[in-house]
């Protein structure tokens, strides 16, 4: 009989886990901060052309060397690097520092940059929507542009037809004033970061500003059931650096954070991915400022994991838990919030 009950318990937690990762439906969640080298793949000519591929590919199509005269030269292509703004050098309410990937287009001789970040083969549903977050390491002065673009055919370069998106690009300078946006001209059409005055702040050693981490999303609606590739293209004639953070698409076109239904009204808690093995990613959004407190139990009810995160601002987080020592099987994962505790189950697969 206790065989029967443990199996039957088994079974409404292995229902209960696909019925949540279908809730969630997470298609793609990349945030760089662990080593990418076993599917982040970097060439220096175009991407395979496959239908269907796993991996990413990170295309260096100019091929120019870094011109900054840094002490440690900056890579040819998309790099794992520190994020440039105080404000995001670090995860909210925690020490770790906070990794974007950047590309650089101040070369030894003035020349436009052409680097590439193409994802792996995503399989949409209906109603799918892209988010992510850029931010260029200054403006107006040098402001770089970048272009998002998708194919719904191969992941070769000239597949990318379709462009989502537009940064723009400063591409002339008719004022001293580093922060005054009236005196430089921007590459049209295209979206001019910190031009409405948000998503920046002060360098310490100027007066030109330094781009915060802005969020952005597209529905990708006019892609219904297909599968797509989406690229990020650093294309900047001469200017400095830009970063990309948080790509994810996920089949809510109101909030990147939903999860499980009885979360959706408040915290918008999601566990990604799940099943998994090792690093697990908590996406929650506070409607208020809030102290956080996470915990992780067995399917016993014993605390195999806590973490005390601070008090917290409104708005999305993203924190980790490394799962690797836990043992196979089913965990409840609970975020403790003023407004009460708001619970997700997680499958562990080693």
């Amino acid at each position: 009989m206790a065989m029967k009950k443990n199996y039957t318990l088994l079974i409404s937690f292995m229902l209960l886990g696909l019925f949540q990762s279908k809730s969630q439906d997470t298609l793609l969640f990349e945030d760089f901060q662990f080593n990418m080298t076993s599917y982040l793949i970097s060439i220096t000519s175009p991407p395979p052309g496959n239908i269907s591929d796993s991996l990413w590919y990170n295309y260096d199509a100019d091929q120019f060397s870094d011109g900054s005269g840094s002490a440690n030269p900056r890579s040819p292509d998309w790099f794992q690097a520190l994020a440039f703004a105080d404000s995001n050098l670090y995860t909210a309410g925690t020490t770790d520092t906070n990794i974007v990937m950047a590309s650089n287009s101040w070369f030894s001789s003035p020349a436009l940059s052409s680097d590439w970040l193409i994802t792996s083969n995503i399989q949409l549903g209906e109603h799918d929507t892209l988010f992510w977050k850029s931010a260029p390491f200054q403006t107006p002065r040098y402001l770089d542009g970048y272009t998002v673009k998708i194919s719904n055919t191969t992941n070769f370069d000239l597949a990318f037809n379709t462009v989502l998106f537009n940064a723009a690009e400063m591409t002339d300078i008719n004022n001293t004033n580093d922060s005054i946006f009236s005196g430089y001209t921007f590459s049209q059409p295209g979206f001019v970061h910190g031009e409405d005055g948000t998503f920046v702040e002060n360098q310490n050693d100027s007066a030109r500003l330094k781009g915060i981490l802005k969020p952005f999303s597209i529905p990708l609606d006019a892609y219904a059931n297909q599968n797509v590739f989406i690229a990020f293209i650093h294309e900047s004639f001469d200017d400095n650096l830009v970063s990309i953070d948080d790509i994810l698409i996920r089949g809510t076109a109101s909030n990147p954070f939903a999860g499980i239904k009885e979360n959706m009204a408040d915290l918008k808690l999601s566990v990604f991915p799940n099943p998994t093995k090792d690093i697990v990613r908590l996406n929650f959004s506070l409607s208020a400022e809030s102290p956080v407190t996470i915990s992780v139990n067995d399917i016993t009810g014993k605390l195999v994991y806590s973490e005390n995160k601070g008090s917290l601002a409104p708005g999305c987080h993203i924190s980790t838990i490394n799962s690797s020592s836990f043992t196979n099987g089913f965990y409840t994962i609970t975020i403790k919030t003023k407004n009460g505790n708001y619970s997700s189950k997680l499958i562990v697969q080693q």
